[in-house]
C-alpha cells in the first residue's frame, strides 16, 4: 500500500513486521461452568523473571532490546488424535488431557474442544444437505453456526439459504470446529483440546437484573462489564456476551413469541472495557444495525479517564488501512495513528479515517476505597465525555494515546503515549518506539473508558456509573 511519503512507507512497513513477529494462543449450565477446576490463567502474555515487571500500576520501565515472552496456560492447546477403540468424545479428552472423565465433560460443554470436519463422500453431503440423519449431521449438529469460517458468529449464518454449491463450497472449507456436547467420534479423528480454558469471572455480573439497559421486540441492549469480550474465546464459548446474557437474563423471545437460543451479536466493545452493547433477537435485527452503521445514523457517547487533560473539540487522525483491520490473527497490538492529512486521494485510500469529538473535559476524584482495585495516587484525573463520529478499532484508545492521554490502566497504549506515526520518520525514534512497543501488553485490569450511552433507530440507553465511580470526593 502507497504511505504518505517514500519513507513513512518502509519505516510504517518495517514497523508492522516487527509488531506482528512479536504478537505471534448437561447439568445446571451456571454451577457447571464455575465449578470447572483448573486453575485461573493470566490474561496476558508475561515475560520471563528475568525480565521488565511493572513496579506499580502506571509507572513501569522499558524492557531490554533482547527479551523473551512467554506463552500463557490458556492460549496451549493439545493436537492429538482419537485413539482407537475410543468412541464416546468425552473418555477421549479424559485421555489425551490426561483428566477425569467429568472435567472432560466440562471441558466439551464450556467450548475447548473442537474436532476436525473429515471429508465426506458425495453421498454423505447429500444426506446432511437434506437432513437425513446421517451420522456427521448428528455429529456436528450442535455445533454454533458462523464458528466454521472464523466470523466469531457475527452475521447470520444459516444453511437453509445456501445452494448445494454454496453447501458444498463451504464444507469442503471447515477444518476445526467446535463440538459443545459429549457426543460419539471416530476414532483417527483429529481433536484439539485447551485443556485450561480462559475464564472470564465477570460474565456472571449478568445475574445483576439492572444490567438489562433495554429490551423490545428486536434488540437487547446491557451494561457489558469490564474484562468481559463480546465474542467467544476459542478455549470458551460460554463465558462471553451472548452466552452469559441468555443464560443468566433470559429466556428472551421474538416478535413471534420463540425463545431466542442465544442473542446475536450487533457490534464489538473491547474486552478491557464496559459499557453498553446491543444486542439483536434475529438475524434482520443485525441487519437493521449494520445499515444503520454505515448510514452512521448511531449515536454513541464515552467516558474517559486520563491524569492528563484532553484537548476540547474535533479531533482528526488517520489510521493505516493495513493496520486497523478488525479480527485478524497475527495483527498489530496497538494501532498508530498520523496527525498528518493524506496528500492526495489515491494516498488517502491507504488511510482511515477517524473522527471523534471530546465535548466536555474536568476534573474528578477516584476514591481509593471503592472497591475497584485502582490506587489513583496523588495524580490528578480528569473524566472526558467524547462523541464519537467514527467506529474504528480501538480509536478512542489510539487517538487519546496519540494526544499524549492515554487512558489509566490501558497498558496495550500507556508505552507509546505521544508517538504518531510522523515519528517514524525521525531515526532517533525508531529505536524509543520499538523499546515502547515492545512494552505494551493487553490489559488484564478495566481500563478508563466506558460506553456510556447509545441512540439509534428510537433506541435510547445509558449504562450505569463506571468502575471508577461518579468522580466525588468522599468525606
Amino acid at each position: 500500500m502507497t504511505a504518505p511519503s517514500r519513507a513513512l512507507s518502509v519505516a510504517a512497513l518495517s514497523l508492522i513486521i516487527l509488531l506482528m513477529r512479536k504478537a505471534n494462543g448437561f447439568t445446571n449450565p451456571i454451577s457447571s461452568y464455575r465449578s470447572i477446576q483448573l486453575n485461573a490463567q493470566p490474561d496476558s502474555e508475561t515475560l520471563s523473571p528475568d525480565e521488565t515487571s511493572t513496579t506499580q500500576e502506571g509507572a513501569t520501565r522499558l524492557p531490554p532490546k533482547e527479551y523473551k515472552r512467554q506463552k500463557a496456560q490458556w492460549m496451549k492447546c493439545i493436537n492429538a488424535v482419537v485413539p482407537p477403540n475410543i468412541r464416546i468424545l468425552n473418555e477421549a479428552v479424559s485421555i489425551l488431557a490426561n483428566v477425569s472423565r467429568e472435567e472432560a465433560t466440562k471441558l466439551i460443554e464450556i467450548g475447548a474442544v473442537w474436532a476436525k470436519m473429515k471429508t465426506l463422500t458425495d453421498e454423505a453431503v447429500l444426506d446432511q444437505y437434506y437432513d437425513k440423519g446421517n451420522s456427521a449431521a448428528i455429529q456436528y449438529g450442535d455445533l454454533p453456526a458462523g464458528w466454521g469460517a472464523g466470523d466469531y458468529g457475527l452475521g447470520e449464518s444459516s444453511d437453509e439459504d445456501l445452494s448445494f454449491e454454496e453447501y458444498l463450497w463451504r464444507q469442503e472449507n471447515l477444518r476445526y470446529r467446535r463440538i459443545l456436547s459429549p457426543v460419539t467420534i471416530d476414532p483417527g479423528t483429529d481433536i484439539r483440546i485447551y485443556p485450561h480454558p480462559r475464564r472470564f469471572p465477570a460474565c456472571y455480573e449478568f445475574e445483576d437484573k439492572s444490567r438489562l439497559l433495554y429490551e423490545d421486540t428486536t434488540f437487547i441492549v446491557v451494561d457489558k462489564p469490564p474484562m468481559l469480550p463480546v465474542q467467544p474465546e476459542p478455549s470458551n464459548y460460554e463465558e462471553c456476551c451472548p452466552g452469559c446474557v441468555s443464560l443468566l437474563m433470559g429466556p428472551f423471545q421474538t416478535i413471534g413469541g420463540e425463545d431466542v437460543a442465544r442473542p446475536l451479536i450487533c457490534h464489538r466493545v473491547d474486552s478491557c472495557v464496559g459499557g453498553c452493547l446491543v444486542l439483536s433477537k434475529d438475524g434482520n435485527g443485525q441487519r437493521v444495525f449494520s445499515q444503520l452503521q454505515r448510514e452512521r445514523k448511531i449515536k454513541k457517547l464515552y467516558l474517559t479517564v486520563t491524569t492528563e487533560p484532553v484537548p476540547l473539540g474535533m479531533h482528526v487522525h488517520w489510521m493505516w488501512a493495513a493496520m486497523s483491520a478488525r479480527g485478524q490473527m497475527g495483527g498489530t497490538p496497538c494501532q498508530f495513528v498520523s496527525h498528518v492529512v493524506p496528500e492526495n486521494r489515491k494516498k488517502a485510500k491507504s488511510w482511515i479515517r477517524c473522527v471523534l469529538e471530546v465535548v466536555k473535559c474536568e476534573p474528578i476524584t477516584i476514591n481509593k476505597s471503592d472497591g475497584h482495585g485502582y490506587d489513583p495516587g496523588t495524580k490528578q484525573h480528569y473524566q472526558s465525555t467524547v462523541r464519537l463520529v467514527t467506529g474504528r478499532k480501538h480509536q478512542v484508545r489510539a487517538q487519546l494515546a496519540s494526544l499524549g492521554c492515554p487512558l489509566i490502566r490501558d497498558t496495550l497504549y500507556e508505552p507509546i503515549s505521544g508517538m504518531t506515526f510522523e515519528d517514524l520518520q525521525d531515526p532517533q525514534k525508531e529505536e524509543l518506539m520499538d523499546r515502547a512497543v515492545a512494552q505494551c501488553r493487553v490489559p488484564t485490569k478495566p481500563i478508563g473508558l466506558q460506553a456510556h450511552a447509545i441512540l439509534f433507530a428510537g433506541v435510547r440507553a445509558k449504562a450505569r456509573t463506571p468502575w471508577w465511580g461518579d468522580g466525588v470526593a468522599k468525606e
